[in-house]
């Protein structure tokens, strides 16, 4: 036989192992579903790289197989043999004694010291990994487990693999003195010396990762990294998985033979190593325990690692494609698997978005379709009766405060004076503890969620706020919350739908030029002549997509002096203020309305002159308001006040249809007009 023929025979079954190993461990991750099906030309670039590693292992795997073939040849022993006879006719004459098993190759035991050693090094694993009391346990386990992920806790047992010397092919020691060379020489490396170095290292690698318990280990890492989803590196998630090394190891053949392409990379080469050990032991103390030790390290491996596909993860609500989502992952950020709760975001409130896209941790998808569908509705978890410290408070009662340190409420009637409404009390759906900022955000989330169905408004979609929600102290499983609204007048605010009050606490935020003051009435001021002063001004934002706005005003007289100013109200788009439309009473007492594009007016109707009314100059003026849209697209808009004054006008060239109701001053060449609101409130039509 030639002497390529001889190589390709030699070869032949470290390919086959490798091969197929490879081969074995890309189907059963694809027919298990942990890994997509890889498309067929990294099928094929999987298996070629299963037989060049086949290739490389030639030399180790034939030797595997001499220490298997005699192990099972010191089990079996050679049979009694008969000699033959010399001619056909005589009997076969057995020789006198059988001959002896060959003797089965026992292991040389490790030497005392490195018997030390690796004491030593076991006790300081099992100290730093194994034992929380050690004061650097916390530390050393962060450490470690950045670089080796879960496999860090198995650390400890590593070390007592050296204790089992497994026989090597002759080769020549590593070069270690070629690294140094620009250190020791001060002279760069000859071309000699880098194919020295880097033919050294390729052996040294080959031997350590194919036919070493290193083999095993680094193939693990690269494994649980690619059977945890690919954790990122940044959020932590790397230690739950590989560690560092596994990163290092899996993201680049992850790129090159996609998912389940590495995976059969990686079990190939735990394969081949497993198969090399277990023929090493088998030759030392039979085939018995080689075939248990080739069991142990497959299976113990793989069958952890595929485990690790399922299990071990957090688990978080989060939105995903317009629903409320369980992401299973190693960290806020990383995505191994998702579940629908059926729960849909289109009606959620901010905090809640908030707090979802931050990621909110469950305990698995039963308690995440529990939480989500608790949070989206609230109602579903309303409670009698809240508790606090010496007061009890339920839903629909107005309160009152005494103050001070105790911070005691008090029921009081809506419609007597009062500071705050109780807008909902219920229970959070939290059976474990999430952490304070977790109650924290999902009270704020569950009382804008429940803000709606209180008032008739969503929340968002008006200038009413909440007040902080009341929480009982510590933790209790599923905490009753109550939550409530700052009072805006001696009436109760259940299903009115109000948006806007004179009254209401969020910062009327006038724009340069103008000044707003609060103090029994709310106090507009034009400093400057030629000025729009809206309020709520610019800071306030609300704008809401086809709503609809009934406002009712009143105003004091402006004064004489206030030449050619203008007081009124408008519907006008948050984002932008200088779109929408605005109802302003002039000096002559007549309402106009105005469609306001990009702060440019264009008028659209006005009413006649008052009969038996005085001009805003001189008496107080009390408007109605409504802007609605109409069923065909546009929008009606309608002003009424005394001496039957009513202008009336629909918009249905391009309407503007994101409004808010706001207060209007409009002054022309006198600075210093001041507009006086005394009644100011505006609901959802």
């Amino acid at each position: 036989m030639s002497e390529v023929g001889e190589r390709v025979r030699a070869a032949l079954p470290a390919v086959a192992l490798l091969t197929l190993a490879t081969a074995a461990v890309l189907g059963l991750s694809t027919l298990l579903g942990i890994a997509p099906a890889p498309p067929v030309w990294q099928v094929v670039l999987t298996l070629v790289a299963g037989l060049l590693l086949g290739v490389a292992a030639t030399d180790q795997v034939r030797a595997a197989l001499t220490d298997w073939q005699g192990a099972t040849a010191a089990e079996a022993g050679t049979h009694r043999r008969t000699r033959r006879g010399g001619a056909a006719h005589e009997p076969a004459v057995p020789l006198e004694k059988p001959l002896e098993k060959p003797a089965r190759p026992r292991p040389q035991r490790p030497s005392w010291p490195r018997i030390g050693i690796i004491a030593l090094i076991v006790a300081a694993l099992v100290a730093l990994l194994w034992v929380p009391q050690v004061p650097v346990h916390g530390v050393a386990t962060a450490i470690f487990t950045f670089v080796f992920g879960y496999a860090a806790y198995a650390l400890p047992v590593l070390p007592l693999l050296l204790l089992w010397p497994l026989p090597r092919l002759p080769r020549a020691t590593w070069p270690w003195q070629l690294p140094l060379v620009p250190f020791v020489d001060r002279r760069l490396w000859t071309g000699a010396e880098l194919r020295t170095l880097a033919v050294a290292t390729g052996h040294y690698l080959r031997e350590r990762v194919l036919t070493r318990a290193t083999g095993i280990a680094l193939a693990a890492l690269g494994l649980l990294h690619l059977v945890r989803g690919n954790p990122s590196l940044l959020d932590g998630g790397t230690s739950r998985a590989g560690g560092l090394i596994g990163w290092l190891l899996a993201e680049p053949l992850g790129l090159i033979f996609a998912t389940g392409g590495a995976i059969g990379v990686l079990g190939g080469i735990l394969v081949g190593a497993a198969a090399v050990i277990a023929a090493s032991v088998g030759r030392a103390w039979g085939t018995a325990a080689g075939y248990s030790v080739l069991a142990v390290a497959v299976a113990v491996p793989l069958l952890g690692i595929g485990a690790g596909h399922w299990l071990g993860f957090e688990y978080y609500l989060r939105t995903e494609q317009g629903k409320v989502v369980v992401v299973a992952g190693l960290s806020p950020t990383h995505r191994q698997a998702v579940h629908d709760t059926a729960v849909p975001v289109d009606g959620l409130s901010p905090s809640l978005l908030a707090l979802l896209d931050k990621g909110l941790q469950v305990t698995g998808n039963d308690d995440g379709d529990r939480i989500a569908k608790a949070l989206a509705d609230p109602s579903q978890a309303a409670a009698d009766i809240f508790v606090g410290d010496q007061f009890e408070l339920k839903a629909g009662e107005c309160f009152d405060w005494i103050g001070g340190s105790s911070q005691l409420r008090y029921v009081t009637p809506c419609n007597a004076a009062h500071i705050g409404e109780v807008t909902y009390v219920g229970h959070l759906p939290f059976l474990d503890d999430p952490g304070r900022d977790a109650v924290d955000a999902a009270a704020k989330a569950v009382c804008e969620q429940s803000y709606g169905a209180y008032l008739g408004v969503p929340y968002g979609q008006s200038f009413l706020p909440l007040e902080k929600p009341m929480l009982p102290p510590g933790w209790t499983a599923r905490p009753v919350i109550a939550c409530s609204v700052g009072a805006v007048g001696p009436w109760t605010l259940k299903g009115t739908k109000t948006v806007a009050a004179l009254q209401q606490k969020v910062p009327w935020g006038a724009a340069t030029g103008c000044k707003v003051e609060v103090p029994d009435a709310l106090r507009i001021t034009a400093e400057q002549p030629n000025t729009r002063c809206v309020a709520p001004g610019p800071e306030q934002r609300l704008a809401v997509q086809g709503g609809g706005f009934a406002m009712d005003l009143e105003f004091a007289a402006i004064g004489k002096t206030a030449g050619g100013a203008k007081i009124g109200a408008a519907c006008l788009d948050g984002a932008d203020l200088g779109n929408g439309y605005t109802f302003e009473v002039g000096a002559d007492g007549v309402i106009q309305i105005d469609k306001l594009v990009g702060g440019q007016p264009t008028k659209l109707a006005a009413s006649a002159k008052p009969k038996n009314a005085g001009p805003p100059t001189t008496a107080s003026t009390p408007l109605q308001v409504t802007c609605k849209p109409t069923a065909d697209g546009g929008m009606e808009l309608t002003a009424f006040s005394t001496g039957n004054r009513k202008a009336t006008a629909i918009d249905k060239t391009n309407p503007v249809t994101r409004l808010s109701p706001r207060l209007m001053l409009s002054n022309a060449g006198a600075g210093g007009v001041v507009m006086t609101a005394m009644i100011f409130n505006a609901t959802r039509v």
